[in-house]
């Protein structure tokens, strides 16, 4: 048979080069190429609507889900605290839950929730904006509590019933890639191969080409439901089987994203980690928003690893990531990243308006909390006692946490490291201060 460098075909389509090659090819050989196709077509339109629609109607509903949560925040905080400044960030959140439910809409979904089309909860809550905005709280009390609650309350029970049914779509199609590869490779074998006595030099070249594709296909398809996204099957033609190729490819990168932000986090606070925090850092410094860089650092921890042991060390790195995360959900932003770096350091990406209501909760819930992992004979003391590195028996303080924070609209040159440098220098000069701290850096640098 020739190489594919002797002899190439030119940029058909798989039914053009059998309409030029089979001219006087069986009825088996007729059955296989057209079962292929559509064999083909099913797997090429399920990857394309993969991509295209449930992937990203899923990542909508997820995005929509978030937005109600944070006005349904926003709201309550503006009604306790009776602060009518909150309306700017509360119409903020409803610009973006209408694009959201705008770009939701454009996408061709086969059961749309009808409530999602309503524009009742639009008005409800440029209402409830207004009543903030003149402090009417009563009126806006009532509203909240009688109106708008179980009217949010309903469209997050829609979308998410939407993201569990596009979720089970999304598994249902990917397990049954495989085994739809699997019976249109075996399908199309006993069909060309019944067909193959009357088949000519060209049909030998398509059968070869039919067999390889499908079997790549299946194996990347293999792969792919083992946790392999990294898969690319080898096929660069430009006829339907290199279209589901890159296909493919594309869902399996999807995958892998959706992944990683999985394998990435802490295995002991479930943070995420140094690649999602530095990939955030470098995003946001990137589109030029102003943030401010909470980095978090336990003092005297190592005595205490030392003193009590591996697993009460851990325990308190836990409960650190614990009263963290907590203060950024309630006084924090929904976009805010809480990571922890490794050992007793975290990193808090936040905006400035925030920054000092965070470090205060975090200090003020830590110092409340830490002695409960202390002895009872330490914590009346009030301290530990440890031998240094040099072995000298020095008496160390019940721990205590540094909070160094770096504003990146006060660099001229924002970068990941200009930020880390700044932040270093605030924890040295943290770590000599007694008790814990925090410190913003508001100085100008050149």
């Amino acid at each position: 048979m020739p190489s594919s460098r002797q002899f190439r075909f030119p940029a058909f389509s798989v039914s053009q080069k059998i309409s030029w090659g089979y001219l006087l090819v069986c009825l088996f050989s007729l059955a296989a190429v057209i079962y292929s196709l559509n064999a083909l077509k099913d797997q090429t339109d399920l990857s394309r609507r993969l991509v295209r629609v449930d992937f990203q109607a899923l990542t909508l509903a997820q995005e929509m889900i978030r937005n109600l949560l944070a006005q349904e925040r926003i709201e309550r905080q503006a009604l306790v605290l009776k602060d009518g400044s909150l309306v700017e960030l509360y119409n903020n959140r409803l610009n973006e839950y209408q694009n959201l439910q705008t770009a939701l809409a454009e996408i061709p979904l086969d059961n749309r929730p009808e409530v999602l089309s309503k524009s009742n909860f639009r008005e409800m809550s440029a209402r409830m904006a207004a009543l903030i905005e003149q402090k009417k709280w009563r009126e806006a009390a009532s509203l909240s509590e009688k109106e708008l609650f179980p009217l949010r309350s309903n469209c997050l029970e829609v979308i998410r019933n939407l993201q569990q049914q596009l979720q089970e779509a999304l598994d249902d199609s990917l397990k049954a890639l495989p085994e739809k590869s699997r019976q249109a490779y075996r399908t199309t074998l006993i069909l060309l191969f019944s067909g193959l006595l009357l088949a000519s030099l060209i049909a030998g070249r398509l059968l070869y080409k039919f067999h390889q594709s499908l079997q790549l296909l299946t194996l990347a398809t293999r792969q792919l439901s083992d946790g392999n996204y990294d898969v690319v099957p080898p096929l660069n033609s430009r006829d339907e089987f290199g279209q589901l190729a890159r296909e493919f490819s594309i869902m399996a990168q999807k995958l892998k994203e959706l992944e990683q932000v999985n394998l990435d986090a802490s295995p002991l606070t479930h943070l995420p980690g140094n690649r999602r925090i530095e990939k955030e850092l470098q995003r946001r410094v990137d589109l030029g928003i102003s943030f401010a860089n909470i980095y978090i650092d336990l003092d005297d921890f190592k005595v205490y690893n030392d003193r009590y042991g591996f697993q009460a060390g851990s325990n308190v790195i836990y409960h650190m990531g614990q009263i963290i995360q907590q203060a950024v959900t309630e006084l924090g932003n929904s976009d805010d990243l809480v990571g922890h770096i490794g050992g007793d350091d975290y990193v808090v990406l936040s905006t400035p308006d925030r920054t000092e209501e965070i470090a205060r909760r975090i200090i003020a819930e830590f110092d409340r909390t830490i002695a409960d992992f202390y002895s009872e004979k330490d914590r009346k003391a009030g301290s530990v006692s440890s031998a240094d590195r040099f072995g000298t028996l020095r008496v160390y303080p019940i721990m205590t946490v540094s909070i160094a924070c770096v504003m990146s609209g006060n660099l001229k040159h924002p970068s990941p490291q200009a930020i880390s440098r700044e932040c270093a220098k605030l924890k040295k000069h943290l770590k000599g201060l007694p008790g814990s701290n925090f410190m913003i850096d508001r100085r100008w640098h050149r």
